[in-house]
């Protein structure tokens, strides 16, 4: 018995170090690369205005956004730092493409972005490459886009509005599925009622349910990022700690239904879009999360393990069918101190057909000249109409 838990507790240990091994994460380069040669700059527009960089290219969401790109008269270049990724998808849609790094790369990606109008950084997570990206457009003056959803992310950039307007920049975080339609959504209602005081968001991404994976690899490692934190949520105002999640158990249209509070990153937008001190965004839940996740993501050995698991096992992205058919519904419910209260109801495509193109309307907005500098959201500079040129978007008063 006592060889057996030896052999068993070795063979454990043998388990962790292996995964601990295979899960570090690549070395970043302690000195810069080369410069970027002549020969590639020759080859990048040579006047930067109306020209678009697709950075992160080659991912699920970059691809999507890259192939619909034509459709809104955008011939954008096409980066990353994998070649043999990068190459094959920017020669199927005759585009010129650009191999570069964000790791110690300052120089070259100055250099680069100086020949575009606006970069979309479509490669996450973004606490991770985030930063690079942001020093090298200021100094670039390129402005920006991303679609992120990890609230510290979006305060990070709030905290540089000076640095990006003295630049003479627009970034703009969040111009996906999160957080496009809710924040559209939430300027649409809170301008119904004078000193909206609450918001409050429920989301059911099921509305139009499909087979087939409901998220990509790059948002399910993203997520890792944002349950491996702290639980903040916005209050009065401020960002502030819980301990736990709400939990609503409700009945409608004669079924039960579970809302779970989530971390949206309206917290963070919709505060700025609106000014609404409250906000409390809450999912239909389909299913329950193991327990044992959102505690093995508190450690960055664990995230690295649940990392490595989602690109070994999981999907690309959802599959084509599931773009076609699944469908969102949002509720916004605005209320203020005065007993008033105002609710209107979104239908949207899935969430990342959603994103390729909301991605690409608010590029065209840039290209077009419409933009303002600083940190920026989509419902405070383009209004709560923006989504509804979204294919397949719809919005109902309540």
């Amino acid at each position: 018995m006592k060889k057996l838990s030896l052999i068993t507790g070795l063979l454990l240990a043998a388990t962790v170090i292996g995964l601990y091994i295979v899960t570090l994460p690549e070395s970043v380069p302690t000195t810069p690369p080369i410069p970027i040669s002549a020969a590639v700059l020759d080859r990048l527009p040579e006047h930067r205005k109306g020209q678009v960089l697709i950075y992160g290219a080659y991912g699920f969401t970059g691809a999507g956004i890259s192939k619909l790109a034509s459709e809104y008269g955008i011939t954008p270049v096409l980066a990353g730092r994998n070649e043999s990724k990068l190459k094959p998808l920017a020669e199927s849609l005759g585009y010129d493409y650009v191999v570069l790094s964000l790791e110690n790369n300052h120089d070259n990606l100055v250099k680069v972005l100086k020949h575009f109008e606006i970069v979309l950084h479509i490669a996450g997570p973004y606490t991770f490459t985030g930063e690079p990206m942001l020093d090298a457009v200021i100094e670039a003056g390129t402005h920006y886009v991303d679609l992120t959803g990890e609230n510290h992310v979006i305060q990070q950039q709030l905290d540089r509005h000076q640095e990006f307007k003295a630049a003479n920049i627009m970034v703009m975080p969040a111009v996906g599925y999160d957080v496009v339609p809710t924040d559209c959504l939430n300027v649409y209602v809170t301008n119904q009622i004078d000193n909206a005081t609450n918001l409050t968001v429920v989301i059911n991404s099921n509305y139009a349910a499909a087979e087939g994976a409901s998220a990509s690899r790059g948002t399910l490692k993203s997520g890792l990022e944002v349950i491996g934190r702290p639980l903040l949520m916005r209050q009065q105002g401020e960002m502030v700690e819980v301990s736990a999640l709400k939990v609503i158990h409700r009945v409608e249209d004669g079924q039960e239904q579970t809302l779970m509070q989530i971390p949206w990153a309206d917290m963070m937008t919709s505060y700025v879009s609106t000014g609404v001190p409250t906000i409390e965004v809450f999912q239909l839940q389909q299913s329950k999360i193991p327990s044992w996740l959102p505690r093995m993501a508190q450690f960055d050995f664990g995230r690295r393990i649940l990392g490595w698991l989602i690109d070994k096992y999981t999907p690309e992205g959802p599959p084509p069918d599931a773009l076609e058919t699944r469908q969102t519904r949002i509720v916004s419910t605005a209320t203020n101190d005065a007993g008033e209260s105002a609710s209107a109801a979104m239908i949207t495509p899935e969430g990342y057909l959603l994103t390729f193109h909301s991605t690409l309307i608010v590029a065209k907005r840039v290209v077009d000249g419409h933009w303002e500098s600083g940190f920026q959201t989509v419902g405070k500079v383009y209004g709560p109409d923006l989504v509804l040129e979204i294919p397949g978007v719809s919005r109902i008063d309540l």
